[in-house]
C-alpha cells in the first residue's frame, strides 16, 4: 500500500480542472432544477417519488437484503484476513484524530436522529403489529427488539464500513481524491465517471431531506406536548427547519476540528445521559437481563430475515427491512467519505470492526432502554395507542411517566435538532467534496437545496412518505456501490498479491 499522503485541498477538489468545473457548473444547475421542481409541485413530486420508489423495491426487494448481507459478510471476512493489518495511508500514517471523537463523530453522521425518532416507535410497532413469519409463541418485548435490531444493527453499518473503506482505501493509499468517482479511475480528469459523484450528490441530498422531514415532525410533536398544543402550523414547521439549516450550515463553515467534532462530541455525551437517567429509573438490571435475551433472538433470526422474505409477512419485509436497507445505502454517499476523512491511520481491521460493532451495540442498548422498557411497564398499552395512532407520540408519551419527563422531552428535542445538524453538515461537506466546491458559498448552496427539498416533504407531511423519497436517490446507488466494492477487492487483492 502507498504511503503517500493526500492533502486536504486535494481531497476536497478546491483546484479542479475545467473540465470538473463544467460538470460542477451543470451538475448544479440539474439539482437545482429537480430541487425547484419539487417544491413548485410538492404534491405531485412526492407522490411519484414514492410510487417509483414503492416500484423498485417490489420488484429488486429480495436482491437489495441480499446485498447488505453480502456487505456484512465481507466486512468480516476483510477484518479477519491478513488485509486487515494494512493502515489507511500506509505504515507510518498518524491518526487525525483520537479513538473517542471518531466513534463520535462516525454515529452521529450515520444514524443521529433516527434513533431518537424510532427508539420507542418502531419496537412497540414491531410488538403491536408482528409480521407473519413470527410465531404466535415466539411474539413478544425481544422478538420486536430483534426485528429493529435488524434493521439498525450490522447490516446498516456493514454498508457504511464498505462504503467508507473504499473511499479510504483509494483515497488515502492510492492519493486520489475522496470522490465516489475515484473508485474507479486515478486520472485527474475523471471524465463521465464525474456522473457518479453527481448520483451520489442527489442520493445524499433526498436521504438526509427526508430524514430531516422527519425529524421536524418528531421536534413539533414534542414542542405540542411539552410546550404549547397549539404548535401545529406549516407556518411553525418551516420557520423551525429554517433555524435548524441556519444552525448545521454555520456548523459546516466551522469545519471538522470546530464544528462537527464537538457537536458530535456533546451528542454522544447527552445520549449516554439519557440513556443512564432511564436506566436508573426504570431499573438497570431489567434492562441489561431484556438487552442479553433480545440480542440472543437477534442472533437466531438473522440467518433467515437476511437471506429471505416470507412470503406471508412480503409486505412487512418491503415496508421495513427493505426501505430501511436502501436507506442506509441513500446515505452511504456522504456516510461512506466522511468516514473516510476522519480515519486515515486507522487500519482495514480496526476500521471494518469498529464501524460495524460499536455502533451497532450502542444502538442496541438504546432499543432496549427505550422501546423495550416502554413495553415492560403497566403503562405500555398508552403508549402502543400513541405509536398506532401517529409514530411520533411513543416517546413523548412514554417520557409523560417520568417525574422530570418535560426536562426529559426538552433534551430529546434538543438532542433531535443537534443530530440533524451533525448529520446536515456532514452531508453539506461531503456534497462540497464530490461537486469540486468546498467554498462556503458552495456549502450555502447545497444548504439551500436540501432545505428546499425538506420544505416540499414538509408541505405533504407523511412520515411514510419521507422514507420512500429518502431512498429514491438511493435506489441507482446502490449499482454503484457494488461496483465499488468490486473494485477494492480486486485492489485489495492485488496489494495482497504483491507482498
Amino acid at each position: 500500500m502507498h504511503n503517500k499522503r493526500v492533502g486536504v485541498s486535494q481531497q476536497q477538489g478546491s483546484s479542479p480542472h475545467q473540465a470538473g468545473r463544467c460538470w460542477s457548473r451543470f451538475g448544479i444547475v440539474v439539482v437545482a432544477v429537480l430541487m425547484g421542481l419539487f417544491v413548485a409541485f410538492p404534491s405531485v413530486g412526492v407522490g411519484a417519488v414514492a410510487q417509483f420508489t414503492q416500484v423498485v423495491i417490489e420488484r429488486f426487494g429480495i436482491a437489495l437484503i441480499l446485498f447488505s448481507t453480502l456487505l456484512v459478510l465481507l466486512a468480516l471476512g476483510l477484518s479477519a484476513s491478513p488485509v486487515g493489518r494494512l493502515r489507511l495511508g500506509g505504515a507510518e500514517a498518524q491518526q487525525e484524530f483520537s479513538t473517542w471523537s471518531w466513534l463520535a463523530m462516525l454515529f452521529t453522521a450515520g444514524m443521529g436522529s433516527g434513533l431518537i425518532f424510532w427508539g420507542i416507535a418502531e419496537p412497540v410497532f414491531h410488538f403491536a403489529n408482528p409480521p407473519a413469519f413470527v410465531p404466535e409463541a415466539a411474539r413478544g418485548i425481544d422478538h420486536a427488539l430483534a426485528l429493529t435490531y435488524f434493521h439498525w444493527g450490522v447490516h446498516a453499518w456493514a454498508i457504511y464500513a464498505l462504503a467508507g473503506l473504499a473511499i479510504a482505501w483509494f483515497g488515502f493509499g492510492r492519493g486520489r481524491s475522496l470522490h465516489i468517482s475515484s473508485s474507479f479511475t486515478g486520472q485527474a480528469n475523471k471524465g463521465g465517471w464525474r456522473l457518479l459523484d453527481w448520483l451520489a450528490i442527489i442520493a445524499i441530498l433526498f436521504g438526509v431531506a427526508g430524514t430531516f422531514a422527519n425529524t421536524i415532525a418528531l421536534v413539533q410533536t414534542g414542542l405540542q406536548q411539552t410546550l404549547s398544543p397549539q404548535i401545529g402550523s406549516v407556518g411553525f414547521r418551516y420557520g423551525l427547519i429554517l433555524l435548524i439549516a441556519v444552525l448545521f450550515t454555520t456548523s459546516s463553515i466551522l469545519g471538522l476540528q470546530r464544528g462537527i467534532r464537538r457537536l458530535s462530541q456533546f451528542n454522544a455525551l447527552l445520549m449516554l445521559v439519557m440513556v443512564a437517567v432511564v436506566l436508573l429509573w426504570i431499573d438497570p438490571w431489567q434492562t441489561l437481563t431484556r438487552l442479553a435475551s433480545s440480542v440472543g433472538h437477534y442472533l437466531a433470526i438473522l440467518p433467515e430475515v437476511s437471506t429471505r422474505i416470507d412470503p406471508q409477512s412480503r409486505q412487512w419485509s418491503l415496508d421495513w427491512s427493505v426501505i430501511y436497507l436502501v436507506w442506509w445505502v441513500a446515505w452511504a454517499p456522504f456516510v461512506g467519505p466522511f468516514i473516510a476523512r476522519i480515519s486515515r491511520g486507522r487500519t482495514v481491521r480496526q476500521f471494518l470492526l469498529c464501524v460495524v460493532l460499536v455502533p451497532t451495540a450502542a444502538s442496541l442498548l438504546w432499543f432496549s432502554a427505550f422501546g423495550g422498557a416502554a413495553l415492560a411497564q403497566p403503562y405500555a398499552p398508552a403508549v402502543i395507542e400513541a405509536v398506532n395512532q401517529d409514530y411520533t407520540q411513543g416517546l413523548f408519551r412514554f417520557f409523560q411517566q417520568f417525574p422530570l419527563g418535560a426536562v426529559l422531552s426538552l433534551c430529546a428535542i434538543l438532542l433531535l435538532i443537534t443530530f440533524i445538524i451533525t448529520s446536515a453538515d456532514s452531508a453539506l461537506l461531503v456534497c462540497g467534496w464530490l461537486s469540486d466546491d468546498d467554498s462556503h458559498w458552495g456549502r450555502l448552496l447545497w444548504a439551500a437545496l436540501l432545505v428546499t427539498l425538506s420544505m416540499a416533504l414538509l408541505y405533504i407531511n407523511d412520515v411514510d412518505l419521507n422514507k420512500q423519497v429518502a431512498i429514491a436517490g438511493a435506489l441507482p446507488f446502490t449499482l454503484v456501490l457494488l461496483a465499488q466494492v468490486g473494485m477494492l477487492l480486486r485492489d485489495l487483492w492485488r496489494t495482497r498479491a504483491a507482498r
